[in-house]
This record gives structure tokens, C-alpha cells and sequence, in this order.
């Protein structure tokens, strides 16, 4: 449905799957090397440029980032794909191996380094002009940091940056919106 009313709003949207089946079978397969790609060298200079209690706090959880899982070769492996002007990608996930319900909205739980490399990708190498979440239990809100008054120190701000972020949220669920809306500056529709 998003993909439709972004064709509908104008947008340059190619070769995108036609029914909501074949798009995550397209996203599950770009886990597996079909997707985008963020070289290893180029991370390590974005990462390079976070706050350094940031990289502090990611590499003390984490280590350095070519023991990213993600890694494939000298690369981050994305799950995400490109269809014209439009990059759709499943979030990456908080943790490895770790039981995501319990993970996921785990307030002290730092992001992987392969979750920056796909918001790094968005916001550098395809210049992304805005980010839309799209549905419910997304976890970029439930990062480390202040409830509010986020500062660059805190990981809901740190990871998308500046980027515009619009959240199509379930009326049903207004605590979880507003989380969304006070953390990440994201505008709920």
C-alpha cells in the first residue's frame, strides 16, 4: 500500500513487486547477498564520525565491525532493495542470537554495528530525502537514551540523524506512537 501511494504521490518507484507476498520473499532473499551493500571501509568512516560515547558504548557491547554478522566479504549485506527512487529494507535487528521479544524494546539494549550500516546507507549513499516506518513494533523509538529531550548521545537521534521520519501508526496503539513521536521526531499518520 505504501509502495502504490508513493507511485500515486509521483514518486520514481521501478520494478517494484506487485502484492505484498513477493515483496518480502524479495526482502527475505536480499538478506541472503541479493540486497544492497555498504563496504566495510566506508562504514568505519561514518562510524568514525558518531558521538564518541556512541561508538564507545557500540563497540563495548559489540566489538569492531568486521565481526558483524552481517559482514559478507568486505561488506555490510542489507536487507533491503533498491526500486528506483525508492530503497525498502527490513530494520535490522538489535541483537544476535538474542531472544527478540525480549530484545526489542529492551531500553538498554545497543544497536549492532549492522544496524547502523543501514541507516548510514540510507542517509549517505542513497541520500535518502525521508524514512517511513512502516508498521507496528518498530524499534528505533525503544533505543538507548533519554526519554526526552533527546541529545546526539542518545541512539534514536544518533542513527537516523536529521533524516525527515514519518511513522503510519496504528490508531489502536497510541503509547507506542507517542514513544515514536517524542524519541524519533517521527510525524504518526
Amino acid at each position: 500500500a505504501i509502495l502504490d501511494a508513493l507511485i500515486t504521490a509521483g514518486y520514481d518507484v521501478q520494478d517494484a513487486p506487485t502484492d505484498g507476498n513477493s515483496l518480502i520473499a524479495s526482502l527475505a532473499a536480499a538478506r541472503n547477498n541479493t540486497g544492497l551493500r555498504l563496504s566495510l571501509h566506508r562504514y568505519k568512516n561514518l562510524f568514525a564520525q558518531l558521538p564518541p560515547g556512541v561508538r564507545a558504548q557500540i563497540e563495548t557491547r559489540w566489538g569492531g565491525p568486521e565481526a558483524d554478522p552481517t559482514i559478507k566479504g568486505d561488506a555490510f549485506n542489507l536487507a533491503a532493495i533498491e526500486y528506483g527512487k525508492v530503497i525498502v529494507a527490513i530494520q535490522p535487528s538489535r541483537g544476535y542470537n538474542i531472544d527478540p521479544q525480549s530484545s526489542y524494546h529492551d531500553p538498554a539494549l545497543v544497536p549492532p554495528h549492522g544496524y547502523f550500516a543501514l541507516y548510514f546507507y540510507l542517509r549517505y549513499e542513497f541520500a535518502a530525502n525521508a524514512l517511513i516506518h512502516n508498521g507496528k513494533h518498530g524499534n528505533l523509538e525503544w533505543l538507548p537514551g533519554k526519554a526526552n529531550g533527546l541529545s546526539e548521545s542518545c541512539f534514536p537521534d544518533a542513527v537516523p540523524g536529521p533524516m525527515p521520519h514519518l511513522y503510519p501508526f496504528i490508531v489502536n496503539d497510541p503509547g507506542e506512537g507517542t514513544q515514536a513521536k517524542r524519541r524519533t521526531s517521527a510525524v504518526i499518520i
